[in-house]
């Protein structure tokens, strides 16, 4: 092949080679979700799968789950995020096994595999949805899934990522433990999501909800552990009914999701070589504000007597994913510097050809293409899962069996009604509040 037509292909390859990010419409759907159609956003997502690309099909899988579980047709939630955890981890093995390879091609050609806290609230939001119809058993099962992954994932890296374990996914599975009457199993999880929220105080600022000290201490007795409990609880000072007493009572559980998780956005660097831009690009979170970040569970018995108990910050999925992309920052600056010094190699390898064959201006203006073209095409991976809510919180509370009408309050002045719930003794109820958009 002719050196000109050589660099010709080469260009054509390269671009070909770089991809495209998905063009679907994220603000319609905000304001689709904002307006309460649930309809229309569903319409929205059936008639738009096109525009994710061939290569982020898993986002629209993640999308129409998260739809879904907000709309409450959580059939078609349990459905889309089964059908996500299973893509995920296919496409996850398959970017593992790619190794070397993968770095010398845009990751917008590739499919994406999720990021790993991305991957792991697949299973915790399936949870939430088996929660929610009342198939605990196959919660428990997703949420041991997400801190089984959790590790895998890790085993991977020779940095460390800080989001090794879920403290959320861990005390859920606590709850779920003691609700089956496993408190050996149930003070495993408590003490596990206890450990890792020492962890999340020290890389996110999230402290421990209070709730779980009195949860590890109280099944403590039952799991012939209370020793051992309240030299690990030390620092918790409150008081904490007894297992024994708590039989007799109901507990509610709340669930608070809030705000809009962070979206990703590209940062780019153009030096200027002696012959043309030479361009690096990476991904980088943006957080959006939390309209309000306070929240408490409101019960009014049937007297109209109210209490209430304020929840906690339980999973701060935004500062968790900027994190999580920062662990990986090194590993993004490997391969995008692999591929841009593959790039001008080829580049400098045809022009010296169209030097050689038609002189050294020729061989200059190749030079200088070249350059252009590779710049313009290096992008970064900026897909992720952007109806994510931004924020998890959590509540408990122990109450005399009977029927409850449960409110949130947060920061509006008027509290919200949630819905009226009956509580038997022995029992755990879970309440849910969705004030992402």
């Amino acid at each position: 092949m002719p050196p000109m037509k050589r660099l010709v292909f080469f260009l054509i390859l390269l671009i070909s080679a770089t991809g495209c990010a998905p063009t679907f419409d994220y603000a319609n759907l905000d304001r689709l979700l904002q307006a309460g159609d649930c309809v229309g956003t569903q319409e929205m997502l059936k008639t738009r799968q096109k525009d994710y690309g061939s290569h982020a099909q898993l986002l629209y899988h993640l999308d129409c789950a998260m739809i879904h579980y907000q709309c409450g047709d959580l059939v078609k939630a349990a459905a889309e995020l089964n059908e996500a955890d299973e893509m995920a981890q296919r496409l996850w093995t398959k970017s593992i096994s790619a190794g070397a390879a993968s770095f010398l091609v845009n990751d917008l050609i590739v499919d994406y595999p999720g990021e790993d806290f991305e991957r792991a609230l697949i299973n915790l939001f399936s949870a939430f949805t088996y929660i929610r119809q009342g198939s605990y058993e196959n919660a428990l099962v997703e949420c041991r899934k997400l801190n089984t992954l959790l590790t895998e994932y890790n085993t991977q890296y020779e940095t460390k990522n800080v989001y090794k374990e879920d403290a959320l996914g861990r005390y859920i599975s606590g709850i779920l433990s003691e609700m089956d009457g496993e408190y050996s199993d149930a003070y495993i999880y408590y003490y596990e999501a206890l450990k890792a929220y020492r962890d999340y105080n020290t890389a996110y600022g999230t402290p421990t909800p209070p709730s779980l000290y009195e949860d590890l201490v109280r099944v403590a007795g039952p799991a012939d552990r209370l020793k051992e409990a309240r030299e690990i609880a030390t620092s918790y000072t409150g008081k904490v009914p007894t297992a024994k007493k708590t039989r007799s009572m109901g507990r509610i559980v709340y669930i608070h999701i809030n705000g809009k998780a962070p979206k990703k956005i590209e940062n780019k660097f153009t030096h200027m070589g002696p012959t043309g831009p030479i361009s690096i690009a990476f991904p980088q979170y943006v957080t959006f504000p939390v309209g309000c970040s306070d929240s408490s569970l409101v019960l009014s018995d049937e007297s109209g007597q109210k209490i209430t108990t304020q929840a906690t910050l339980a999973e701060d999925i935004s500062r968790i994913a900027v994190k999580n992309l920062n662990d990986r920052k090194a590993r993004i600056w490997a391969k995008t510097i692999t591929r841009a010094v593959a790039k001008q190699v080829a580049v400098h390898a045809a022009a010296k050809a169209v030097e050689k064959e038609q002189g050294e201006f020729a061989g200059l203006l190749a030079q200088i293409a070249g350059q252009v073209a590779a710049s313009a095409t290096e992008t970064a991976d900026t897909r992720c899962w952007r109806t994510l809510p931004g924020e998890i919180y959590i509540a408990s509370r122990f109450v005399k069996p009977g029927e409850y009408s449960a409110s949130a309050a947060t920061c509006a002045e008027t509290d919200t009604y949630l819905e009226t719930v009956h509580v038997k003794a022995g029992q755990t109820v879970f309440v849910f509040n969705n004030t992402i958009y």
